[in-house]
């Protein structure tokens, strides 16, 4: 009975604020708040992947570097990368529809130099031009000069840049770009409730972050 109280709370629909003209710094706070709540239910670490992507769903139509390229629609959270054929968390192709950049995400994982070479497994065969590693819990400092070894070689193998980096500081970056936050949030929030990884718990709690306003 208990088990199915669960499952009818999580399909409860709930009506979730999309706050609008919110300073880039705000914004930040909010997010890492949601991302790093302690949730009782899976599905936490699937929030910043959705913040990374309501991102790019803002700059897929605003930035030159992404005229002509496509942002593949999002994958469910259990989809192995090796199965899908997809190379990241976020994947954007060109007009041939080959990997153009990819952004994998961590939370609560420090990135090290092995997150970089296991990253390097999935997309070695592509001819992808930008590769981003981002997580959470940043770099871890005691290896940034082994990653950053790591990188380089990547870079002269194979071609692409690999980026590894905090993902609080790349969605700063991102935001800057934006002419309107307020579609990032828009497509934020539309995500959070959708997404059939998130509980009712990720959901409500984003509304009780922003009451706190």
């Amino acid at each position: 009975m208990f088990q199915g109280l669960i499952i009818q709370r999580n399909a409860q629909q709930i009506d979730l604020a999309k706050p609008l003209n919110l300073p880039i710094a705000t914004i930040i706070d909010l997010l890492s708040k949601h991302f790093d709540t302690k949730y009782s239910a899976e599905g936490a670490s699937r929030l910043p992947v959705l913040a990374l992507y309501a991102a790019y769903q803002c700059l897929i139509n605003e930035t030159k570097r992404f005229e002509g390229k496509v942002l593949l629609p999002m994958e469910s959270h259990t989809s192995a990368d090796s199965r899908s054929g997809r190379i990241g968390d976020i994947d954007i192709v060109d007009e041939k529809e080959r990997a153009f950049e990819a952004v994998e995400v961590k939370h609560g994982i420090p990135i090290t130099a092995q997150l970089v070479k296991d990253a390097f497994e999935k997309f070695k065969t592509t001819q992808v031009n930008r590769y981003y590693v981002l997580s959470t819990a940043n770099i871890d400092v005691t290896q940034a000069e082994e990653i950053n070894k790591e990188i380089e070689r990547i870079k002269n193998i194979h071609g692409c840049h690999v980026i590894a980096n905090g993902l609080t500081n790349s969605l700063k970056y991102y935001l800057r770009l934006l002419s309107d936050t307020s579609e990032f949030i828009e497509n934020y929030v539309n995500s959070i409730e959708v997404d059939t990884a998130l509980k009712y718990e990720h959901k409500k709690e984003w509304n009780n972050i922003i009451s706190l306003l």
